[in-house]
């Protein structure tokens, strides 16, 4: 009997200790890291699947087993196993994990990639350098920052989409030479990024060798920038920012208006010259009080101009939703009158991952910009708009000429007594407004339905309406009949949209963590539509009835346009590491375009590249001053088909009218061969980071394009003066170089130089029909087999000391070799005889620039510069400022006053007296290399301390100054050196901004 009580009370004993062991209690705790709380993380107990997550606080509660164990994870952190031990408190403090939040980039399809296991050559700038860009379009801070980028901005006109790009050289003589630009995977335009907000942009990448654009496959040829747009954080907070700024808009260099003469010295000049009698300058000038000294540079254009932007950005996210939603802002009055240039946008990014297995998004940019502009702020008596580009040269304006009416003590009000038009009353009287909407978005959605393996689907279209509305005032026409003016209404609208579809699969994994691999499959079909109608109508009679309608019919006049083109690609991509040292990834591209003919539309494109990351090797991990150390190669290839959307096919179009009807005529030759520009690019890299504060890329290139796509001359019989065809190759080889040092590096202060240096070498190593030189004519330009694109002129020796007289060298038996023989010269001028090789290129071989950076405590500074060597444009402002006698009525510049006489034989310029005039030859042709600081940004933010009293509710409150080509060094004479072109007339220049701003955090 005692034996059975002690059974059953044994039996009592173990399932009471049994029912102690396994009863739940509640768990409350944090999780920390040591900075603060880390919203998000997981708490899971082990062996279930019963888990939690922390809040905005890091706080967590969940019932556990007394004697269970506790799981806790978040990315970028490791794993935390926590027993429970009865405790009802637990707080952890997580490590971070230096592998898992390694920085990844998007470049393609698919996910990002781990910047480590990258085989691609890709450089990033970074928000910190884009946002509170003083310049219409985020493009422009990209000059000097990505070596092998040469990035050029043209003229000072607000709200041109002036901004030119080129990677590694000119890939093509007479096709598209700008790289593809994506925004969010949307194959979009550099037009639709000048849309966009700044603030808005998170990063711009740069693909620059095979590896990161063969992808891209059809649209590559020229490299990838990939613009990736802000979202917000899931489980974190919402921020709400408010931007402001405000500052001026001036011309950047007034050196060349600085050079031109006062009145009193032109008229001292011409006389002293023998241009001009005194008899005759008092005839024309005197007699009529015209002794004026007017700067007429103050009468067609403006400065200190008002530019000012304004944003506001909500993101943040809780555990299934992340948003970003942002409105701007932004204003700038141009330097010539009546151009004033306009932008709003809206944009929103959601994410949302509603299940673990799902995940979708929305990204959409509204935009709304608005532009006006004087079609004719200076050059000439003429109306209507009929003088576009050449309002710069205002300038060589006679300064004799009073601006202000003696009479009334004010400025004459329509016509000065040059002839020319008071620019403001022009402008008031002739106006035209272009107007854009624009679009651009995407929607995608990502299925997981076993871990790691993604399926995606992503829609995007970039959609535009661009409107042109103009009207010549009737009381305007009837009061300058005499010159020519005639009222009148223009209104044209395009409308332009680029729909993508894009399906991908991809599949990553690992076997014994040693070996992974990634693999991805994708179609891709894109659609491209514009349609362009314009209508004009004349005479209309009151200024308050200028509708189309409102003219006479006999003055009516209608053009339209209507192209389509579309894309069908296939594609697919893999990349293999082994033990994270040996990556090697591999792509293939099918691409087909209805630019091509129908059996000449699909091509294959493709790319390998390995990645030796050299750090990882046992015999170097213990190298104290190697921190990093990679090796790249890479090779693929790549295609263009940029041109029009019919040119493979005979079109027929109007020829006029005959017997009153409408004839019709083949507009364009046939070319049913016709396919895709060819490139092969091979590229070897190596970069690193030293002794911990050097940081290094050398990238050496091969560019190689074959079958491009030109013109091909043919016989005026044919009725046709070229036919595009696959013709020539084209060579591009040089060096990119970057470094980066920090000098200072502390919590509390730092101080960083990066720079970036490109030579680039170009050679023409075919042309078409066995020819070994073409002349572009009218341009000063020819190509050359064996040669960079140069450019021919004939080359001035200068003035012959024992008669003033022009001399000219004479070329030799072989005109593209640059001869110039002192002995061998002449003083007859004649174009076609004397043109030669100037040995000047038209593309700079060097570009690059430097920046440094720093801060201390809360004051922080950015200085950028970009630089340009080797860049050569034909000045042709200067054809009239330095030509007395061509134009004996114009301003001329000073550097004519140093004329041959006998007492001054070594001059520069002719002697005068006989009539002499300048030609067009190398006197023109300017070296326009320079130096330039593109932007500064000087940044405080106030001590947290002094926004303790807003109990949290003001995170940060920045003040900000920031300026744009505040500084040149240039031996170019003209207005802008940065102008990508071979020749420049009329030129507005730069525009130098300096903005102060407000950045508050909420």
């Amino acid at each position: 009997m005692k034996r059975i009580k002690l059974l059953i009370v044994t039996l009592l004993t173990v399932l009471f200790a049994a029912n102690a062991f396994a009863q739940n209690i509640k768990v409350s705790g944090s999780v920390m890291d040591k900075l603060g709380p880390v919203p998000g993380a997981t708490v899971r107990i082990d062996g279930t699947t019963t888990g939690t997550n922390t809040d905005l606080n890091g706080m967590f509660s969940i019932q556990a087993p007394s004697k269970g164990i506790l799981l806790i994870s978040c990315i970028g952190y490791k794993d935390v196993t926590m027993p429970v031990n009865g405790r009802s408190r637990i707080d952890i403090v997580l490590e971070e994990d230096t592998e898992s939040i390694e920085e990844t980039i998007v470049i393609g399809y698919g996910s990002g990639q781990k910047i480590g296991n990258l085989v691609g050559s890709v450089t990033t700038v970074k928000s910190e350098t884009i946002k509170n860009a003083p310049s219409a379009s985020a493009l422009d801070l990209l000059q000097g920052q990505v070596a092998g980028l040469s990035v050029l901005t043209t003229g000072g006109v607000a709200g041109d989409n002036n901004v030119s790009m080129t990677l590694h050289g000119v890939g093509s003589l007479t096709s598209g030479t700008a790289p593809l630009f994506v925004i969010d995977g949307i194959p979009s335009s550099s037009r639709a990024i000048m849309a966009m907000n700044p603030n808005d942009i998170l990063s711009v990448s740069v693909l620059k060798d095979a590896s990161a654009t063969s992808i891209y496959g059809s649209r590559a040829a020229n490299g990838v920038v990939y613009v990736t747009t802000k979202t917000g954080s899931y489980s974190t907070k919402a921020t709400v920012t408010l931007r402001s700024q405000y500052g001026i808009s001036t011309l950047a260099d007034f050196t060349m208006y600085d050079n031109m003469m006062t009145g009193p010295e032109l008229a001292d000049f011409w006389v002293r010259s023998g241009v001009m009698t005194y008899a005759d300058f008092e005839s024309v000038y005197t007699d009529h009080g015209y002794t004026a000294d007017t700067k007429w540079l103050n009468y067609f254009q403006q400065f200190n101009n008002p530019q000012y932007q304004n944003d506001v950005m909500v993101e943040g996210g809780g555990q299934k939703v992340a948003y970003m939603v942002g409105a701007s802002q932004f204003h700038q009055r141009g330097n010539t009158f009546g151009n004033v240039y306009d932008r709003y946008t809206v944009r929103s990014n959601v994410q949302a991952r509603p299940k673990d297995w799902l995940k979708l998004g929305l990204n959409i940019n509204f935009s709304y910009d608005t532009r006006t502009a004087n079609n004719n702020w200076g050059s000439s008596s003429s109306v209507g708009g009929n003088n576009y580009g050449m309002g710069g040269l205002s300038f060589y304006q006679n300064p004799l000429y009073p601006a202000i009416d003696p009479v009334t003590g004010y400025e004459y009000a329509y016509k000065y007594p040059n002839g020319l038009f008071n620019s403001k009353y022009y402008f008031e009287n002739n106006v035209g407004i272009r107007d854009r909407y624009g679009l651009i978005g995407g929607v995608f959605v990502e299925v997981e339905p076993i871990r790691n393996l993604k399926i995606m689907s992503r829609a995007g279209l970039d959609a535009s309406l661009q409107t042109y509305n103009y009207r010549c005032l009737p009381s305007f026409a009837e009061k300058f009949a005499a010159d020519g003016a005639e009222a009148g209404r223009s209104k044209s609208s395009a409308i332009q949209y680029s729909a993508t579809i894009t399906n991908t699969i991809e599949y990553t994994f690992n076997i014994n963590r040693k070996h992974r691999f990634s693999v991805l499959a994708g179609q891709e079909g894109i659609f491209n539509n514009y349609d362009y109608f314009w209508a004009y109508s004349a005479n209309q009679t009151d200024d308050r009835l200028l509708n189309l309608t409102n003219g006479p019919q006999s003055t009516f006049d209608l053009d339209d346009s209507y192209t389509q083109s579309s894309f069908l690609s296939f594609f697919g991509h893999a990349d293999y590491s082994l033990n994270e040292r040996y990556i090697f990834d591999a792509s293939f591209r099918y691409d087909a375009s209805s630019r091509f003919g129908r059996d000449k539309r699909w091509a294959p494109f493709w790319a390998i590249g390995a990645k030796w990351r050299a750090k990882n090797e046992e015999f170097l991990r213990n190298v104290w001053w190697i921190n990093d150390l990679n090796f790249k190669l890479s090779y693929g290839t790549q295609g263009n088909s940029s041109i029009g959307d019919y040119v493979p096919y005979a079109t027929i179009g109007s020829a006029g009218n005959y017997a009153n009807a409408t004839s019709l005529a083949v507009t364009n030759p046939s070319n049913y061969k016709l396919t895709w520009e060819q490139q092969g690019l091979f590229t070897a890299n190596v970069n690193g980071r030293l002794f911990n504060f050097i940081d290094f890329e050398f990238e050496f290139y091969d560019r190689r394009t074959s079958s491009m796509l030109m013109g091909v001359p043919q016989p005026y019989t044919t009725g046709f003066t070229t036919v595009t065809s696959n013709v020539g190759t084209l060579l591009n080889t040089g060096v990119d170089i970057t470094l980066g040092l920090d000098i200072l590096k502390n919590p509390e202060y730092f101080f960083r130089i990066n720079t970036t240096f490109n030579y680039n070498y170009e050679a023409i190593t075919e042309l078409f029909d066995g020819r070994k030189e073409w002349e572009i004519a009218n341009t000063g330009v020819t190509y050359v087999v064996g040669q960079p694109i140069n450019f021919y002129w004939p080359i001035y020796a200068g003035v012959d000391p024992e008669d003033g007289k022009q001399m000219w060298y004479v070329p030799g038996e072989d005109r593209n070799v640059t001869t110039m023989d002192p002995n061998n010269v002449t003083k007859e001028f004649n174009d076609a005889e004397l043109n030669q090789n100037t040995g000047k290129r038209l593309n700079a071989p060097i570009n690059g620039g430097f920046g440094l950076s720093g801060g201390w405590k809360n004051i922080s500074f950015q200085a950028d510069f970009a630089y340009v060597l080797g860049k050569y444009l034909y000045n042709n402002d200067g054809f009239f400022y330095l030509n007395p006698n061509q134009f004996p009525t114009k301003n001329q510049s000073r550097a004519v006053t140093d004329f041959w006489t006998p007492e001054n034989k070594y001059a520069q310029y002719p002697d005068w007296s006989t009539g002499a005039t300048m030609q067009a030859d190398t006197h023109l042709l300017e070296n326009a290399s320079f130096l330039r600081l593109k932007s500064l940004l000087v940044a405080y933010s106030l001590p947290k301390r002094w926004l303790n009293w807003t109990n949290g509710v003001l995170k940060d409150f920045k003040l900000t100054f920031t300026g744009r080509n505040l500084f040149i060094l240039t031996n170019y004479k003209g207005t802008d050196p940065e102008a990508d072109s071979n020749m420049v007339l009329g030129l507005p220049g730069s525009s130098m901004q300096v903005l102060g701003g407000v950045e508050i955090t909420f």
